[in-house]
């Protein structure tokens, strides 16, 4: 069985893609932040991103593939722009791409649709339309790091997904509350993007893996919508009522700022290459909404080992 090691458990992208490939490879999943439990995954805090944590969980691990959930894994949508300047994204990415390289690891880096911005529509991956704010600066930055090591792979995308009960409420958690309280000062109809559901990015770049693809690829769903848009979509799959909606401005120039405009990106590069097609939002919704009856939740959150740990207890 081949061992995957992913780094950033703390994000919705990292957890996800460590609770799918658990059933099929091992999986050793690091976190920097609050220690966390997944069904199936060995879970480890590591202290630092420098060269020294790096090389001992190369060498402790020994994957075959590394998967790397950074800053820029987290959906533009909702990360906290402050994220990018607490660490060195650049240099934590350094250390560990250059330790896979010296292990002879595949390396996939999990980064961000918001390096672009409007006016243009569906990006390609070498499109100029890029954002000049200094979050998609750094951002473009760590993509440059990790293309200077072989066997790395760079799937921009724009997750969203659940989130580990240690982590408290994450995003979607938010969202779901918020239309049982009739808050939305978070939703506007001005950015655009292309989510999708972590655990369909898991499946797309697990079958990038087995094609060994290096290089930069948009990994996204198959509409381009708003986040109030797609907080309607969530209410009517989840069965939940938008009893009020924010009222909408006339805008007078484009937006400007970190994820602030237009960052949808087109796919035709992944698809071709796999011959695949992208989910499209409803059927990605409507798979969130089933994980929370089909065991899902419980492998994220590893309730069975709760369970047992609870029973031993008493």
């Amino acid at each position: 069985m081949e061992t995957v090691l992913v780094i950033g458990l703390d994000t919705v992208a990292g957890a996800n893609i460590a609770t799918c490939l658990s059933s099929r490879y091992r999986v050793v999943g690091l976190t920097s932040a609050t220690p966390v439990s997944i069904q199936g995954c060995e879970t480890h805090k590591y202290l630092e991103d420098d060269v020294e944590t790096a090389e001992h969980w190369l060498s402790l691990v020994r994957p075959q593939w590394v998967v790397y959930c950074g800053v820029a894994a987290n959906s533009a949508w909702s990360v906290d722009p402050a994220k990018f300047i607490t660490k060195d994204p650049v240099l934590a990415v350094r250390n560990w791409v250059n330790a896979a390289e010296l292990h002879s690891a595949r390396f996939t880096h999990i980064s961000s649709d918001a390096i672009f911005t409007g006016p243009w529509m569906f990006h390609e991956e070498d499109c100029q339309g890029l954002c000049d704010s200094p979050q998609a600066e750094i951002i473009r930055a760590v993509e440059r790091e990790v293309s200077l090591c072989d066997n790395t792979l760079t799937i921009r995308t724009n997750v969203f997904g659940w989130t580990p009960t240690a982590y408290g409420q994450g995003d979607i958690e938010d969202l779901i509350h918020s239309l049982a309280e009739g808050s939305f000062s978070k939703l506007d109809c001005y950015r655009h993007g292309t989510p999708l559901l972590a655990t369909d990015l898991a499946a797309i770049i697990e079958h990038a893996y087995q094609e060994r693809l290096t290089g930069i690829f948009h990994v996204a769903g198959g509409e381009r919508i708003n986040p109030l848009e797609f907080t309607k979509r969530l209410s009517k799959v989840f069965g939940l009522t938008m009893s009020e909606l924010p009222r909408a401005t006339v805008l007078n120039e484009c937006p400007s700022g970190f994820a602030n405009g237009e960052s949808s990106l087109h796919t035709r590069k992944i698809r071709r290459a796999l011959s695949i097609s992208m989910p499209m939002l409803d059927d990605g919704l409507q798979r969130l909404f089933d994980q929370q009856q089909n065991g899902f939740l419980n492998r994220l959150n590893n309730e069975h080992e709760k369970q047992f740990e609870q029973e031993i207890a008493a």
